[in-house]
């Protein structure tokens, strides 16, 4: 996965063959189709694994450091990433999977597994009076995917790749949209 994920980053999704990923990866195309059928798996795979280490990370983080520095850390995650080269391919994927029914569909499940585990991590913030109790967990787990999402994906677009400054746009928000009220 990590040698598709190079090769997605230097050439798109659609540019790039299974040839190139299993010369990048030092193996043969058999190897490659034992696991993976296509580069849509491929990417489905790629989506999981981030999810699921994001999911399992921000439960455990909002327990421990409280639920507003949990989802900090999420955001950073997210700015370091498009900081780095995932912008183009996160908005690459997104539009094929609006055109492509099959992509589409490998990753709806996981998105909305990760919206879950965030709406969550907010009805247990709420019960620790952290958060804002009158919010619904679900809309405001969608709202926070798109600020992330959105905010990196334009902040990458218009090569403003200072993560800091990324930080303190979503903490001013993110603050006055979760804060309890008084």
């Amino acid at each position: 996965m990590d040698a598709a994920v190079g090769c997605f980053r230097r050439r798109g999704f659609h540019q790039t063959t299974m040839q190139e990923i299993c010369a990048e990866a030092g193996i043969s195309a058999g190897a490659l189709y034992r696991y993976f059928a296509s580069k849509t798996e491929i990417i489905a795979a790629i989506a999981e694994e981030m999810h699921g280490e994001n999911d399992d990370g921000l439960l455990r983080n909002a327990e421990e450091i409280g639920f507003m520095k949990a989802v900090e850390l999420l955001a950073s995650d997210a700015y370091e990433r498009f900081a780095g080269g995932d912008g183009a391919l996160f908005a690459e994927v997104m539009a094929e999977a609006m055109r492509d029914e099959q992509v589409s569909a490998s990753l709806r499940p996981i998105l909305r597994q990760g919206s879950a585990t965030v709406a969550e991590a907010i009805r247990r913030a709420q019960a620790r009076g952290e958060i804002d109790s009158g919010l619904d967990p679900v809309a405001t787990s969608n709202l926070i995917g798109a600020i992330i999402q959105g905010t990196a994906l334009r902040r990458a677009f218009m090569r403003q790749l200072d993560t800091d400054a990324a930080m303190a746009e979503f903490r001013l928000v993110a603050q006055r949209l979760l804060r309890p009220s008084p």
